[in-house]
């Protein structure tokens, strides 16, 4: 489990989770705030509403001096949802009519209007203004069980959103970076024990194919190179079981055609091509034939690109397995350390 979290894997799960996670934390806080505004607009028309046609009523009733009717309609208006309570106030606050209704209700928003002193208020109540308040109590519990079914609603889409988001952005981890980096630590972990023939299926043309075909190539060159100095070291052997220098240089050819990327390759012996095959043509390069400790001859390959280090020790052991193989055959002491 340790060793899983401090993988790349678990870093990259936790950046882009996290991600994910604050833009819909963000784009939640935002929803919630126009929610709650629209809510809150709601309600606030809906209170002037109701507010205004209260208002109206009373102007009226009591324009007419009808008290027992402004006293009837208020009590109706109080029992009916969303107004929780009707009061009229003096102009000294004291309550002089009060209405409630018999709902129970967890929340209540108050509010309180002048009521302003028109000309046929003024028998009655002088020149003062205003002549009084009308405060009316409303019901918010509506409102705030709407916030929270629709917060809840909002909530659910959000987190919903968010864990398709994550298991979206973890199946394409899963199968576009991390299982193949997986089969790419597997290629790796075959090629170190010495499985030479090891290959990774690529498909595609992103960043990891690119790594995986350079690992193909790789592979194919290291294999390349072991085979040739396997089949360099055998190649002594081969040559010592020879009856005759024709047979050795016809050998040597055929070996160099065989396990060099090469476009031809001959063998000059006593001045003399004794073997030859392919094309002269492209970058040559020649390495010595030494019997009796001189030179008696050398052998020379063509290519089309540059030889590399390892294709250069390798041709410079044929060319000494080949001096070995024509003084063991013509009886002569090989030179010291030969």
């Amino acid at each position: 489990m340790r060793r899983y979290l401090k993988g790349l894997r678990a870093k990259l799960l936790v950046v882009l989770f996290g991600g994910i996670l604050l833009i819909t934390s963000i784009s939640f806080y935002v929803q919630f705030a126009i929610l709650k505004r629209s809510i809150y607009e709601d309600e606030k028309r809906n209170t002037m509403v109701i507010t205004s046609a209260l208002y109206a009523i009373l102007e009226q009733t009591m324009a007419k001096g009808r008290v027992d009717e402004v006293t009837r309609a208020l009590q109706e208006i109080a029992g009916t949802p969303p107004v929780r309570s009707i009061q009229i106030l003096g102009r000294d606050m004291d309550p002089t009519f009060e209405a409630r209704g018999d709902r129970v209700t967890e929340r209540e928003t108050v509010l309180t209007i002048p009521i302003r002193s028109r000309t046929v208020c003024k028998r009655c109540h002088g020149g003062v203004d205003p002549i009084g308040y009308l405060r009316i109590g409303f019901d918010s519990t509506i409102y705030r069980e709407r916030l929270y079914r629709e917060t809840g609603i909002t909530l659910g889409i959000n987190f919903l959103m968010l864990l398709s988001l994550m298991i979206m952005v973890y199946v394409c981890l899963q199968k576009g970076i991390f299982s193949r980096l997986q089969k790419l630590n597997t290629a790796m972990q075959y090629f170190g024990r010495g499985n030479l023939r090891y290959r990774i299926a690529v498909k595609g043309d992103d960043e990891l194919s690119r790594v995986a075909r350079a690992f193909n190539e790789m592979a194919r060159n290291i294999y390349k190179i072991n085979f040739r100095l396997y089949k360099v070291s055998e190649l002594s052997l081969l040559l010592n079981r020879s009856n005759s220098t024709d047979e050795i240089f016809r050998k040597t050819v055929d070996f160099i055609m065989r396990f060099f990327d090469v476009n031809g390759a001959d063998i000059v012996y006593r001045d003399s091509t004794v073997a030859s095959e392919g094309k002269m043509e492209g970058i040559e390069y020649s390495e010595p034939i030494v019997v009796e400790h001189a030179e008696a001859g050398f052998i020379r390959v063509s290519t089309s690109k540059d030889f590399t280090v390892e294709e250069l020790s390798a041709l410079r052991i044929v060319a000494n397995s080949v001096s070995i193989a024509i003084q063991t055959l013509e009886g002569v002491r090989p030179p010291p350390g030969g």
